[in-house]
């Protein structure tokens, strides 16, 4: 590891613009912050010294509530961060506050904390406050809604803002690791701090800087790479421009791709770390093509095994028998929580199919649909019936996100009724139920689209088999004797012939048995498998290969 070595003075600082923990605390949106979450609590378990850093958002339109004709609305989930375990920080015996300038104001920050672990302690800023004006409380409000203007806030708050905590914490990261880009802007701080200790000039600064930063890219797609009109983010970095000695535009440089007025922030972290990860082979891949002049490595995503992974799954997993009484008992248990949220039931005993993920068009979710005549003849014949579960959320502004999601719940109010059911709003609760519960695990993206995906890894280690496209972290998989491969260019009529000739015949097939022993012996190699993709492997490699 470069730089000061790794200890609790000087641990691994993880920003990150959402944190999934808790379903109990909303302040995540997808896969991008149940992985920071994963990596957190995986750093507890085994007593790496990390800090996490975001921001205090409040639950605008978390809460998906879908009408009796299928359409998504946003609802607020307005909790109270006391009332969730987090607790304030103190500097003495008064409330610690961080201030960050925005062009001419400046903008105050309350701190609260979210302790994991005697070495891990994840901290969140907050403009909820007294100090500020009213427009100005609401700046941490919302996570990925809003203007441009807003998101560039939230940017430079998290950026400067965490900064300048650890360093009033007494606390010098051994490394900064930027998760995703939103973080980047953290580099303008370290560099006005390493000019004020040392007689170095802006280039000399950025350079010893950025050898303290790591930068994990999450996402070839457009949206998950943002950009911003470079006069608009120029308005508010003038402050750090005259701290540094240098104009304006000497900060924007690293972030233009071209001669347009874009500041484009993927770039802007690539330059701005030593190094970068991509989140499966594919994806560094596809990265080293897309930016070829950084320095990539591979780390696959894993995921947290102490959240994911049903105990007495994993622990029959050596004796089929009870292996298969386990896994029937998940799957009850998601039958009543299915039952819980949607008012509707199923038999348990039924082959439960589920698709669970963000409702986004390269996903897919509609795929299973595109033949309701056949999947209907699939799922509702009475001698190997199937229940279809589907469950995601359409982002808050994606009309045709909500769209397809309406169409698709039409097809389970009409010609699906009985046999497939919708569970709304998708967090880590549901999350869990369903990668226990389920017996198929559909993943359906575009092939070369999904960076990595880590539901199909939940449902792995708890011997759900995955039917999926090969794209991401599913494409390093041997599938042969764990899952099916779906071919991404004819989707549905694979999908429909896999079904109809493997899936549904193998879990019907007891072989004189009171189990279906060859389907039992896939739920066993998946297990077997599941710790290739876990978050112990990740940040491990992350320590290996990415932090050295």
């Amino acid at each position: 590891m470069t730089g000061l070595p790794l200890s609790p003075e000087h641990p691994i600082a993880y920003f990150s613009a959402e944190f999934g923990i808790s379903s109990a605390v909303p302040i995540y949106a997808g896969g991008l912050g149940i992985l920071a979450g994963d990596t957190l609590k995986q750093a507890a378990d085994e007593k790496v010294p990390m800090v996490g850093v975001g921001l205090m958002y409040r639950g605008h339109n978390v809460v998906q509530e879908i009408s009796s004709e299928g359409w998504q609305s946003d609802k607020d989930y307005l909790f109270d961060p006391l009332s969730v375990g987090l607790e304030h920080v103190y500097q003495g015996d008064q409330p610690l506050f961080i201030k960050v300038e925005l062009g001419n104001t400046t903008i105050w920050l309350r701190v609260w904390k979210w302790v994991l672990g005697p070495t891990v302690t994840l901290y969140f800023l907050d403009s909820e406050t007294d100090q500020n004006q009213l427009h100005e409380r609401s700046i941490t409000q919302e996570l990925y809604a809003g203007s441009e203007e807003l998101q560039i806030k939230q940017q430079l708050l998290l950026s400067i803002g965490g900064v300048r905590l650890l360093e009033t914490l007494g606390i010098s990261p051994s490394i900064y690791h930027v998760n995703e880009g939103r973080p980047s802007f953290l580099i303008w701080e370290l560099i006005v701090n390493l000019q004020h200790r040392y007689d170095l000039n802006y280039s000399q600064a950025w350079e010893l800087a950025r050898k303290k930063i790591v930068y994990t890219n999450h996402t070839l797609v457009a949206a998950g790479n943002v950009n911003y009109p470079a006069d608009l983010l120029r308005a508010f970095i003038t402050p750090y421009a005259a701290k540094l000695g240098v104009h304006p535009d000497i900060l924007l440089l690293p972030g233009k791709n071209d001669d347009s007025n874009r500041f484009f922030t993927t770039t802007f972290a690539l330059r701005a770390s030593r190094k970068s990860s991509g989140v499966s082979k594919i994806h560094t891949q596809l990265s080293r093509q897309q930016w070829p002049e950084y320095d990539w490595v591979s780390i696959t995503n894993g995921v947290h095994f102490g959240t994911w992974q049903s105990e007495s799954v994993a622990s029959r997993s050596e004796n089929p028998e009870a292996l298969w009484a386990a896994h029937m008992q998940e799957k009850k248990q998601l039958a009543e929580f299915v039952t819980n949220r949607t008012g509707y039931s199923y038999d348990p005993e039924r082959l439960v199919i589920t698709w669970a993920r963000r409702i986004a068009g390269y996903k897919r979710a509609d795929a299973i649909f595109a033949d309701i005549a056949r999947l209907q003849a699939i799922i509702k014949n009475a001698d190997r019936p199937v229940q279809l579960l589907i469950a995601g959320k359409a982002h808050q502004l994606d009309d045709d996100g909500k769209k397809r999601l309406q169409r698709i719940i039409k097809y389970m109010q009409r010609e699906l009724s009985g046999s497939a059911l919708f569970v709304p709003n998708y967090d880590i609760d549901v999350a869990k139920a369903l990668t226990r519960g389920s017996d198929i695990w559909l993943n359906t993206p575009e092939i070369g689209r999904e960076a990595c995906g880590t539901s199909g890894m939940k449902a792995l280690s708890n011997g759900v088999l995955n039917c999926t496209v090969a794209d991401g972290w599913a494409a390093e998989v041997d599938w042969n004797g764990k899952g099916w491969v779906l071919d991404s260019n004819n989707i549905s009529d694979h999908l429909y012939n896999t079904l109809e000739r493997e899936i549904v015949p193998l879990y019907y097939e007891k072989e004189g048995k009171s189990f279906p022993s060859r389907w039992v012996e896939m739920m066993g190699n998946s297990i077997d498998y599941a710790s290739e993709f876990s978050a112990a492997r990740m940040l491990n490699q992350y320590q290996t290969d990415l932090y050295t």
